[in-house]
């Protein structure tokens, strides 16, 4: 046997081995020195490998810039809108408060009423240490705190109105209260007195009573007034004034006192040395009451009657009590 021929005869016995059952495998040799041109051991696995990096790499697109998108020069468009806004409505001149106009007022300073509305008018925007940002505009001027503050101040304003004229410019119109009478606190020692009007409301102390003042008490009031102050309800205080109205342009009798001595009972003085009693009883007719008077006085009582009166009681529903030194005696 040639070399050639026994080198053969070994490559075969080396790859093929007898299994148990009689059948061959072929078993790959640890070295293989077959003869032909070398090839790469994972030719087909790398060529998938580059043609899936190469699928990936057509599949990312390049990053555009921020500034060539359009959403973002609207988003900015619109910032700048929302913050030239703000400057205008903030701090543009031609809208921060400049004229403040006053009328209405009889009593009242309307200097003293521009520096309130003046002060008030000063928005705080940033308070910060010794920082601070402030605005005038006319568009951040908080009306009910103004006018709670005037009517505060100043309870003989009755009430006002406060309007905003674009762009510098507010109205302030008052109405101010209307004394009917003086209010003085009944039992006191110093007889605190304020002006009062036909809703009750007392202001303005008083420290001398006029000759022809009427004079408002009753002996239900419990503490001592305060200007602003409700002492008295409406339709007692709007009852008043109708008798002293009354009174005075039909009969030419001015009421000097009226005193409500309790809830269902006034004594009015005439200042002619006597009295009438007026019924305050719930569901009251003031106009009946008056009506009966004015019967009375108008020739209903003689003169030796009128001259020698001490009272009239008005509240009886059907008829009128007249009191004289010679029904009453004494």
């Amino acid at each position: 046997m040639s070399g050639l021929e026994k080198l053969g005869a070994d490559y075969d016995s080396a790859t093929r081995k007898q299994t148990f059952f009689g059948k061959q495998e072929l078993a790959l040799p640890l070295r293989a020195s077959r003869p032909g041109p070398s090839k790469s051991l994972f030719p087909r696995k790398m060529s998938y490998r580059k043609t899936h990096i190469k699928s990936k790499l057509r599949g990312i697109k390049p990053k555009k810039s921020p500034f060539k998108m359009v959403w973002v020069w609207v988003s900015l468009l619109c910032l700048v809108v929302i913050l030239a806004g703000l400057y205008f409505i903030l701090f543009y001149p031609g809208f921060q408060l400049k004229s403040i106009n006053v009328s209405g007022n009889n009593k009242v300073p309307t200097q003293n009423l521009q520096n309130i509305i003046s002060t008030d008018s000063n928005t705080g925007l940033i308070s910060l240490l010794n920082i601070k940002v402030v605005s005038k505009s006319i568009f951040l001027i908080n009306k009910n705190k103004i006018t709670k503050d005037i009517l505060i101040k100043y309870p003989e304003i009755k009430s006002l109105t406060l309007n905003k004229s674009l762009p510098q410019t507010l109205t302030l119109h008052i109405e101010e209260r209307r004394p009917f009478g003086i209010y003085c606190a009944n039992g006191t020692t110093n007889n605190l007195c304020y002006l009062i009007d036909q809703n009750g409301v007392v202001f303005e102390q008083q420290f001398t009573l006029p000759a022809d003042a009427t004079i408002v008490r009753q002996n239900m009031a419990t503490g001592l007034p305060v200007a602003g102050q409700k002492v008295l309800q409406t339709n007692i205080a709007t009852t008043i004034y109708k008798i002293q109205q009354s009174l005075k342009n039909n009969l030419q009798i001015n009421i000097t006192d009226a005193l409500i001595t309790s809830p269902i009972r006034m004594d009015v003085d005439t200042g002619k040395n006597w009295k009438i009693y007026f019924d305050l009883s719930p569901n009251f007719d003031i106009d009946s009451q008056l009506k009966k008077l004015g019967l009375l006085l108008n020739g209903g009582l003689s003169a030796d009657s009128m001259k020698n009166l001490r009272y009239i009681d008005l509240r009886p529903k059907d008829r009128a009590i007249v009191c004289d030194n010679s029904t009453c005696g004494g």
